[in-house]
């Protein structure tokens, strides 16, 4: 399965696990949703609109010979999800990994795209018209890196903006003016002395207006023969981006170095912002993802805030706002039993904020299952998170969770 992270995970990392509310109901909920294959079919981001008028999107792997993967969108009508088709570029492989709409005849969704059987990518945008999705060029990078966009918000017909990396392996910032993508200049994380920058990615966007966005990520720096990574935040203001000071909280191994990344922000006003990603365990040299990330802005500066965690690796995947006081956060753990000594099955993992701590909410699955991307209906308390679900051996199924207003 895709984003399956298997390692040990040191210490007693999951003491906050603690908050969470073990007697409380689930408040999510399973609903159906489209698999247009018996085989691997995966949802990575969701944004709901309104309450009648949400998209979930992902790929599937195409039923002929030289399909590769095809991108994958299902709509919400307030009833059912479905499946609204898609182009299919024969021999190479579509993924769309995250989505926005600013109507219900309007939205982006963007991703990577690969020819069957090669590991190089570019990105790739698509355009929902209220008719058909279709794929509209972006700029080409140079370089041998692989490259995706990875974070869309769309403005309307005329404005949006996409982010993610270039070849080039420097962040790669997009914006569309209604009549084609171009590249927006972006400066470079100045590393830490002695040490040189290796890579720089962008893997989430969120905005309250035109001139007030947050993009998030990491970069990577050599040091010596020690690889670090580190949080990246970036504002635009309306005129530039500017890199903004982050936390990165996970220690420093003398060997191994240190790894922390950002996948996910979302803005709640200008003076209240959430971003999550992960730790990675560098100390016990596992390098897979250690404990759950959540930074707070406050409108000055970014700060960490104390987040749950369980026995083993987890991971923050989305984060989502409905207010100052409810917050979602979603992605994964890994479950190797009360000892940690059984097989590990891979749990989805929903965090909640309430205006004081983050909690663990319920929402565990019988198998083997993620969660890539939360949204929240703008102006209440209804939410969609979605991903995938081993639902039976080599076969992945879609799955969203609704929570309720």
């Amino acid at each position: 399965m895709q984003r399956r992270f298997l390692a040990v995970l040191a210490g007693t990392a999951a003491a906050l696990a603690v908050a969470s509310p073990a007697a409380a109901a689930p408040t999510w909920s399973v609903v159906p949703s489209p698999n247009p294959v018996a085989t691997e079919n995966v949802l990575t981001a969701a944004v709901a609109r309104t309450g009648t008028d949400a998209w979930a999107v992902g790929f599937y792997k195409g039923p002929a010979e030289h399909d590769g993967r095809i991108m994958l969108a299902e709509r919400w009508n307030g009833t059912t999800w479905r499946q609204v088709p898609t182009p299919n570029v024969r021999f190479f492989d579509e993924k769309l990994l995250a989505v926005h709409a600013s109507g219900a005849n309007e939205a982006w969704a963007v991703g990577s795209t690969n020819q069957t059987g090669f590991a190089s990518t570019n990105p790739i945008a698509a355009h929902w018209d209220g008719s058909a999705w279709t794929i509209v060029p972006t700029p080409a990078t140079t370089g041998t890196s692989k490259s995706i966009l990875d974070g869309v918000v769309d403005f309307g017909p005329g404005n949006a903006w996409a982010v993610g990396r270039g070849r080039n392996a420097r962040a790669l910032i997009e914006h569309w003016d209604g009549s084609a993508w171009s590249m927006v200049a972006n400066p470079d994380p100045v590393p830490p002395a002695g040490s040189t920058l290796a890579s720089v990615v962008l893997t989430g966007l969120s905005a309250l207006s035109p001139t007030d966005m947050w993009a998030v990520g990491s970069y990577s720096v050599l040091h010596g023969t020690t690889s670090d990574s580190f949080t990246l935040t970036e504002h635009y203001d309306g005129t530039a981006w500017k890199i903004v000071p982050s936390p990165n909280p996970a220690p420093r191994h003398p060997l191994n170095g240190t790894r922390q990344v950002l996948n996910s922000v979302t803005v709640v006003s200008h003076t209240d912002a959430w971003a999550v990603g992960q730790t990675i365990d560098t100390p016990s040299g596992s390098f897979f993802p250690d404990k759950t990330m959540t930074f707070h802005w406050n409108g000055t500066a970014w700060s960490v805030v104390p987040s749950p965690d369980h026995l083993s690796e987890d991971t923050l995947s989305g984060v989502a706002a409905a207010s100052a006081n409810d917050v979602w956060a979603v992605g994964n753990f890994v479950d190797r039993g009360p000892t940690g000594a059984d097989f590990p099955i891979g749990r989805t993992q929903i965090l909640h904020w309430n205006g004081t701590a983050w909690s663990v909410v319920p929402s565990s699955t019988a198998n083997d299952a993620t969660l890539g991307g939360v949204s929240v209906v703008p102006g209440s308390a209804e939410a969609w998170t979605v991903g995938d679900i081993l639902s039976a051996p080599s076969t992945t199924s879609t799955l969203i969770l609704h929570h309720a207003a």
